[in-house]
């Protein structure tokens, strides 16, 4: 990997940790050349993934945009315990991935994909958090009414 200050070519690992349970490694460096140190988070296949929208348009994967449309539905309600719900917001999000992993061999999927992904994973935690889910947008509303998620 190149040094984000000098672009030099060649870089050494000084620390490396895999976060998100595996799914993307953390790693500090250090730049021979110029002695900087700069950390890095890398995931092979969510650098590469890309979300077809509707319109046609590609967009890189943002696997924080995932987490939180999750968390927001599961962390409904007064006197939540946001520590437990980030907990499961984080497993359910986790369960996702693996799921798009498998799916992405060309490396695009389509927002349609992922919201199937995601209802299919709410509704084994709960059919009112799958519903939540639904409701936020038209969209996902549409693809409800498809027949994939309320069929």
């Amino acid at each position: 990997m190149k040094c984000v200050y000098c672009l030099q070519k060649k870089t050494e690992v000084a620390n490396s940790r895999e976060i998100k349970g595996g799914l993307i490694t953390w790693r500090r460096r250090y730049c021979p050349s110029c002695k900087k140190v700069f950390t890095t988070k890398e995931s092979a296949m969510a650098d590469n993934l890309f979300v077809l929208k509707r319109n046609g348009s590609r967009q890189r994967f943002v696997y924080e945009k995932l987490f939180v449309s999750i968390f927001t539905v599961i962390n409904i309600g007064k006197n939540k315990d946001n520590g437990n719900d980030a907990k499961l917001a984080k497993k359910i999000s986790q369960k996702i991935m693996k799921k798009l992993f498998a799916a992405s061999l060309n490396k695009n999927i389509a927002s349609k994909t992922i919201i199937e992904l995601a209802c299919a994973e709410l509704k084994k935690t709960g059919a009112a958090y799958a519903d939540r889910y639904i409701s936020y947008s038209d969209y996902r509303i549409k693809i409800a009414a498809s027949g994939f998620i309320i069929g």
